[in-house]
């Protein structure tokens, strides 16, 4: 589900002219369906207790991607629902020799309403490792270190402990990536079955995957008597121990766990550097449907398709809809460059089985849809983890804590917000009756509703009871975060935290593909020069000027004040370099030139514009229309091309 993006140099800026914005992109804008702050710790609770953990980090040569430390650890991690852990179990450092040792830390840790969590990291505490905490396990966890010199995952399940051999039942679907001997060079990843008959056997297992140093060619792989054992907290896995590891995909006895519910099973090798995550098989047939709401994520990987070594991190988020679309965020990490945000459409259509290959990666959905693992194919190496969030309710006024999103992708709750930016907020009891804004400046307080961002009224677009469209102020702080909460006539609601950014950008769609909480995913809101849409009728042309509609495209110059509407003379700017791509089903890239003018659209508060040339050699069809800025990128809209 994962769609690999192409990174190009952001273009410079210039001024040039504007546009009249049609009635559906206001429509869409109105009634779609200051200080820094500190991470919020009130959700410390969901993590509590014992967990078993892996985790496999990797650093890397910025200039030839070879790794250069290679570590896993697994153990046990022991929280205690404060904001302290305690870690005890083996590390393997290439670093410090060739053979596994004891090792213990200490460290601190927080998890936000929404679930959203920060943890040191236990390789080295001067990190940290961000991630989310989902619904399994009944609280598993994913995180990655997306902002220091590390690129890792780290996977934590709760520990029962009562488990025995019986508590493994049924099958497993499993997939795994493994840094042979902590090299690139012999990255393997792929997925297969366990099926335990509940006293120690999971039988005959037949593996599928590829390996770098085999020529990343897809094959399989059968492997017989495969047992296990698992009691008092201890547990492993003994495949056969294969004479050439080099040519085999999994080889050898694993360190393993089963989660307290019975639906994840995590490992690895203590002496090695792989990671192994399975999840409970559906105990029916998959449906799309089973795949909806917000899923938790983290990732390793290694890219050898253009030849030699692309190794990354991320950690973020997705939003499902149950329709086979969904809106993914992720902060990715790579060897050779510093995180930055990707906000990208999915589009996924699982077999009965619950698997789904899109030619790219390997998808499996499992523990009746709460969680799924997926690999990458043809040398694409890649191990992501889904842990679905746990579901929010409350009385009153109500902010569902995992939606607060941008009003043009709706990219999913990790994905951070900027100053300027159109925020759609849903929840429950957050306006006693529909309005909207009639003019300018947009009001801060609209039927008796009130938004405030770090303590400051927002101007508002939109509210109802359960939605609430509104503008983050300019003065928001960035690279820190953003504390959002609504007050009805009086009645306050809860708080949710969100991450900020210099820019977050979003483009407006005209069309709901995937359900309530996708309107990102569709044609763009673009325009010809005269106002016109483009659509299927009337598709762009090769070398016409364009007008494309988005949020989040952070400062402006000259300034604007909240929620007045833009000037016509001057214009005002955009602040940050815009890049615009066109990019076809191939994941063939068309950058177009200079944009003449990225800024605000005189007349209406809030809304940016960028007016840009359709490039030369684009294919015919609906292809996507991506946006960049220094900070991020997105890529869920389409524009039809002739």
């Amino acid at each position: 589900m994962m769609r690999s993006l192409d990174t190009r140099n952001i273009t410079d800026r210039r001024r040039a002219w504007t546009t009249v914005v049609p009635l559906a992109i206001l429509t869409l804008l109105t009634s779609a369906t200051l200080q820094a702050q500190s991470f919020d710790n009130s959700g410390n609770g969901m993590l509590k207790g014992a967990y078993f953990v892996r985790q496999v980090l990797t650093t890397a040569n910025q200039n030839t991607s070879a790794v250069t430390r290679a570590v896993s650890l697994i153990g046990t991690m022991t929280f205690d629902g404060n904001g302290n852990y305690s870690f005890t179990g083996q590390k393997m450092d290439t670093s410090a020799g060739s053979a596994p040792s004891a090792y213990s830390v200490q460290g601190t840790y927080a998890v936000a309403a929404n679930g959203m969590m920060q943890v040191q990291n236990p390789t080295d505490t001067s990190d940290i490792d961000y991630g989310g905490v989902g619904a399994v396990g009944p609280s598993a966890f994913v995180a990655s270190a997306t902002e220091g010199p590390y690129l890792d995952v780290l996977v934590g399940i709760p520990i029962s402990s009562s488990a025995s051999n019986s508590s493994v039942q049924g099958a497993f679907k499993t997939g795994f990536i493994d840094f042979l001997q902590g090299n690139a060079s012999q990255v393997r990843d792929g997925y297969y079955t366990l099926t335990s008959n509940g006293s120690g056997s999971f039988g005959n297992v037949s593996v599928s995957g590829a390996m770098a140093n085999q020529g990343s060619n897809l094959v399989t792989q059968s492997l017989s008597g495969v047992t296990y054992s698992l009691s008092n907290g201890n547990g492993s896995i003994t495949f056969p121990t294969a004479s050439n590891t080099a040519n085999t995909l999994v080889s050898g006895q694993k360190a393993f766990y089963v989660s307290s519910d019975g639906n994840l099973l995590l490992g690895g090798a203590t002496n090695g550097f792989d990671l192994i995550v399975g999840v409970k098989s559906l105990s029916g047939t998959a449906s799309n449907s089973m795949f909806q709401g917000t899923y938790y994520d983290g990732a390793l990987e290694n890219d050898t398709s253009g030849g030699g070594n692309f190794i990354d991190s991320f950690n973020g988020s997705l939003l499902a809809t149950g329709n086979q679309s969904a809106t993914a965020h992720y902060r990715l990490d790579s060897f050779n460059q510093s995180a930055y945000d990707y906000t990208a459409d999915n589009f996924s259509n699982f077999a009965s089985d619950g698997t789904y290959n899109d030619g790219t990666f390997q998808t499996i959905l499992g523990a009746n849809g709460q969680a799924a693992v997926q690999t990458g194919i043809s040398g694409y190496y890649s191990l992501t983890v889904m842990l679905g969030a746990k579901q929010f309710t409350g009385t009153g006024t109500f902010i569902n804590p995992t939606l607060v999103l941008n009003a043009g992708s709706f990219a999913p709750i990790t994905n951070s917000v900027a100053p300027g930016e159109y925020v759609s907020i849903f929840g429950t009891g957050l306006a006693p009756s529909q309005q909207q804004a009639q003019s300018f400046p947009l009001p801060t307080n609209l039927g008796g509703v009130q938004v405030t961002v770090n303590g400051v009224p927002a101007p508002l677009t939109f509210v109802s009871s359960n939605q609430i469209n509104l503008i983050v102020p300019y003065g928001t702080s960035t690279n820190s975060f953003a504390t959002f909460q609504v007050t009805n006539n009086g009645s306050a609601s809860n708080q949710v935290t969100l991450y900020t950014n210099a820019s977050s950008p979003g483009v407006f769609a005209l069309t709901n593909n995937g359900g309530m909480f996708s309107p990102g995913i569709g044609p763009a809101a673009v325009t010809h020069a005269d106002g016109s849409l483009v659509t299927q009728s009337s598709p762009a042309k090769a070398g016409e000027t364009l007008v494309l509609y988005a949020t989040g495209l952070g400062a402006v110059t000259p300034a604007v004040g909240d929620g007045v509407a833009a000037p016509s003379n001057p214009l005002s700017n955009v602040v940050e370099n815009i890049l615009v791509e066109i990019q076809d089903s191939n994941s063939n890239f068309y950058t177009a030139a200079k944009p003449s003018f990225a800024g605000l659209t005189p007349g209406f508060a809030g809304l940016y514009q960028i007016n840009f040339v359709m490039p030369s050699g684009v294919p015919s069809g609906l292809q996507w229309v991506n946006v960049g800025t220094q900070d991020a990128y997105t890529s869920e809209a389409k524009i039809y091309a002739q």
